[in-house]
């Protein structure tokens, strides 16, 4: 076949189809290969058994061995020339220079790098149109986010390794697309942990987790609202996957959702809301969370610097009177944790609001409106520990929809030097 009509491989499935024939051919001249190394090391292997028979027979005889003129020869004979032999043997460079060749011969009738690019483009592209969940994907399975069913089902099934899921990514990640390098470098991060690396893989473990860094660092367009107070939104922190799930793990634990009352917590008729608590050991996502509110804003979000992620469902006209995050008081139950006032604030938007819904600051005088999968970060308290009052806030009555936030609640304790070398505050 000429070479020209390779390069786009990816193009046509009759070449992908042509690309089997010749993996074939591969594995005919791998199999030779294969051979050739068994044959040199039983090679090996019997010269091993003979020199091991020697130590541990006539060697370990009571009378004195290289007393015998023809051992002490031997022996001299061997390290001098045949240990030499076995050691600085070329068989090896030239089997795998045989196995080069071969495929030297083969490369025009393989596919490029294009084809590769091309190919991780179609899984991208199946994942975008048919909604796709990913990690189902990896098991070869088609299954929509909104539905875990299988739309349809292949007679001949076959499954990503973390090093495929890690070239997917790192195809999206040269073109800077960090929406799908995240969604695939963590399914190659989940596959590489507990396997051992194979000489096939082009990447590791250690690459997948750096790339994953640098991904979630990239996509996630920071958007100044205001400087005084500082109050940063995080455009698509989190997916609609991730945002589904979440809500999903705090349904069986919605509760009515208190307020602080002097030293205890009560419900009131101005917060109408049912919340949850998720710990990170208990749901992997929320595990994904912290580390990604880490990575964006350089603070300390392990329990019990921070508190656990709070899930919060809004109900009929549901609203949030004006307060502040902060203690206000000495007494609050906030201090139970023996980690100091709440610093800052992360609230998540997991649902679209058609109407209402807003986070209004009202000393500031500003207000937020929903924005899906976004997240919204302040500061609570001033660098002197002081509380902010600017940051008094509400969430407005939800006119039409179905709110759902998250809200993490990090602490002062171990966050003074992060805050300094993190999100830039307001003074």
């Amino acid at each position: 076949m000429p070479d020209e009509s390779f390069g786009e491989m990816f193009t046509s499935m009759l070449s992908v189809n042509q690309a089997v024939s010749a993996e074939r051919k591969l594995i005919d001249h791998l199999i030779i290969y294969i051979e050739h190394e068994a044959q040199r090391l039983e090679d090996i292997k019997r010269f091993f058994s003979r020199v091991t028979s020697l130590h541990d027979g006539i060697y370990n005889e009571p009378s004195d061995p290289i007393a015998n003129p023809i051992a002490a020869f031997k022996l001299v004979k061997r390290l001098k020339s045949e240990w030499l032999n076995v050691v600085h043997s070329t068989e090896a460079e030239e089997n795998i220079k045989v196995l080069r060749e071969d495929y030297r011969r083969m490369e025009s009738s393989l596919p490029k790098l294009e084809d590769l690019r091309g190919a991780a483009h179609g899984l991208m592209r199946l994942q975008d149109v048919y909604n796709l969940h990913v990690e189902s994907l990896v098991r070869g399975h088609f299954q929509q986010i909104s539905d875990p069913v299988d739309f349809y089902k292949l007679s001949v099934s076959d499954m990503l390794s973390g090093d495929d899921c890690f070239l997917v990514g790192k195809v999206a990640y040269d073109l800077e697309d960090y929406y799908h390098s995240v969604l695939w470098f963590e399914e190659a991060v989940r596959l590489f942990r507990g396997t051992e690396w194979s000489p096939e893989n082009e990447g590791t473990l250690e690459d997948a987790l750096d790339h994953l860094a640098f991904s979630h660092f990239k996509p996630i367009r920071r958007e100044i609202i205001s400087l005084q107070p500082y109050v940063v939104l995080f455009h698509g922190f989190v997916t609609q996957a991730e945002a589904k799930n979440i809500r999903k793990y705090a349904m069986p634990g919605l509760r009515r959702s208190v307020v602080a009352s002097g030293m205890n917590q009560a419900t009131a008729e101005y917060r109408i809301s049912k919340s949850a608590w998720l710990k990170e050991s208990a749901h992997e996502v929320v595990g994904k969370l912290d580390q990604r509110i880490t990575l964006v804003t350089g603070l300390n979000v392990q329990p019990p610097y921070a508190e656990y992620l709070q899930v919060v469902n809004y109900g009929i006209g549901g609203h949030y009177e004006p307060h502040f995050d902060h203690a206000t008081s000495d007494s609050s139950p906030l201090y139970r944790l023996k980690t100091g006032n709440r610093v800052a604030t992360i609230m998540i938007y997991l649902s679209p609001v058609q109407a209402g819904g807003s986070t209004a600051f009202i000393y500031a005088n500003f207000s937020v409106p929903v924005v899906q999968n976004a997240a919204l970060f302040w500061w609570n308290l001033h660098k002197n520990g002081q509380g902010n009052v600017d940051t008094l806030h509400a969430g407005c009555p939800v006119i039409v929809g179905n709110k759902w936030v998250a809200n993490k609640w990090v602490h002062e304790y171990e966050q003074e030097f992060r805050r300094r070398c993190s999100l830039n505050p307001e003074e």
